[in-house]
């Protein structure tokens, strides 16, 4: 994780690592053999005060999706990722960049930011790991004013 906070840095989030918090048991679903991805945000909420992220390996999901790479509040306070689906025919570096671009897409949601149209910001919706990979761990032009707009300028 101090890689990813150091990436992180380099695109404009200041970051402290924080203890690691328990996986509430109340957000796993045995019959789907996943963790309800509300849950997980909640307990991140609560671990520290300010913006907070939650980085997880346990298989995340939302009512109505099969699965997902990670949710925030939007706006908000939390958002989490879980690498559990990140690591597919992952290299480390594949894995690094995948990691790092749903981090910035889950806090760009906590900033304020939707998803865009834009295959290439990484504010665009990753439905598969193709997706993630296709997509940059950038805002595009469009993410970055009205990231301005809202003064949260990232650089």
């Amino acid at each position: 994780m101090t890689v990813l906070a150091e990436q992180l840095g380099q695109k404009g989030f200041a970051c402290t690592l924080l203890q690691s918090i328990a996986v509430p048991a109340e957000a796993y679903d045995r019959m789907r053999d996943q963790y309800r991805v509300q849950a997980l945000l909640e307990a991140t909420r609560q671990a520290a005060a300010g913006r907070v992220l939650g980085v997880t390996e346990v298989d995340l999901y939302a009512e109505g999706l099969n699965f997902v790479f990670g949710m925030a509040e939007s706006p908000g306070r939390a958002a989490v990722v879980s690498v559990a689906r990140l690591r597919f025919e992952a290299d480390e570096a594949v894995f690094a960049a995948r990691m790092l671009k749903e981090a910035v897409h889950e806090l760009g949601h906590a900033l304020g930011l939707a998803h865009c149209r834009h295959s290439k910001c990484v504010m665009y919706f990753s439905n598969t790991l193709a997706d993630t990979d296709h997509k940059g761990a950038d805002f595009c032009g469009g993410c970055r004013a009205r990231l301005a707009a809202l003064r949260l300028d990232l650089g």
